[in-house]
């Protein structure tokens, strides 16, 4: 099963605001949690060479690796190339954007995956790249994952670039730092929409702050109900490991089927050392040669 060949031109086209018939949203981020290896160089470099590491990983095949271990051991029987799409995108969280890896899963008709498989592909992906939390979001059932959760979607006229969507959370973050720079704030970017939950503010101070950034970028701000800028409601959800104490990370694990714990583990073991030698890389030259710093052979 492969992802990776459709991921700039078949993967999430569509608007969240006319595709709310039951999909599911995912995001991952590649960059290791730093209380597994210190990756502060690399969170350090500019997006574009985060974004660079990002692509390569995606390049190597990292999710189809994934895919291919859950698939194998039966631990998912439903996600396929019909019903999923993945691809490099945006994610911004307490004032900063980095890559992630975004999916868009098709959860209802005669081709639909389970929220079960969803759920174990996600923490599958939170385990091999080393990550603290993922992010799910059930896009009209409030009741699907852990607790619901108001959003809102601005749309571009096309998918934007990663560097385009940090500019529009910047802007966000000049109308309202609230919005913005705190540890409820943040975004994700599927394809030509940029999704944010709803921060630990007011419903209209959220409202506000975001139907202004969009008037500002030339953006579409949704939902707009009988005229009025109004949320969108769903179901949420942050599965994740606290790799300070799991060290093995054991809480992702604890919700995967034992058969793929060997699959992923090797896996997991192949992102850890390029990340590794891409540090090593980067002490030596200071990522000068960003191109050449993120070119990692994928075997």
């Amino acid at each position: 099963m492969k992802f990776t060949a459709r991921v700039i031109t078949a993967v999430l086209v569509l608007s969240l605001s006319s595709t709310l018939q039951a999909n599911k949203y995912g995001s991952v981020e590649p960059i290791a949690n730093p209380a597994v290896i210190d990756t502060t160089p690399l969170s350090d470099q500019p997006l574009r060479v985060r974004e660079a590491f990002a692509s390569r990983l995606l390049q190597c095949g990292v999710v189809d690796r994934v895919v291919d271990v859950l698939s194998s051991t039966r631990a998912i029987t439903t996600i396929n190339n019909l019903n999923t799409s993945l691809a490099v995108g945006a994610g911004g969280f307490a004032g900063e954007t980095n890559p992630a890896y975004v999916y868009t899963i098709l959860d209802a008709g005669p081709n639909a995956a389970s929220i079960e498989d969803v759920k174990v592909l996600t923490d599958s992906l939170g385990y091999v790249l080393s990550q603290g939390s993922a992010f799910l979001l059930d896009s009209d059932d409030p009741s699907s994952f852990d607790f619901p959760a108001n959003y809102v979607v601005l749309n571009f006229p096309a998918p934007p670039s990663i560097a385009t969507s940090a500019a529009l959370f910047r802007l966000v973050g000049r109308i309202d730092p609230e919005l913005f720079e705190t540890d409820s704030s943040g975004y994700t970017q599927f394809g030509r929409a940029y999704l944010s939950l709803q921060s630990f503010v007011p419903d209209q101070q959220f409202i506000d702050g975001y139907v202004e950034a969009a008037a500002q970028f030339g953006v579409e701000y949704t939902p707009i109900i009988n005229g009025t800028p109004a949320l969108f409601q769903g179901g949420a959800a942050f599965p994740g490991n606290d790799w300070t104490v799991s060290t093995e990370g054991e809480e992702y694990l604890a919700r995967l089927p034992v058969e793929s714990h060997r699959g992923l583990g090797r896996i997991r073991a192949f992102v850890l050392r390029v990340t590794r030698e891409v540090l090593r890389k980067l002490e030596h030259d200071g990522g000068r040669r960003h191109h050449d710093v993120v070119s990692f052979d994928c075997r």
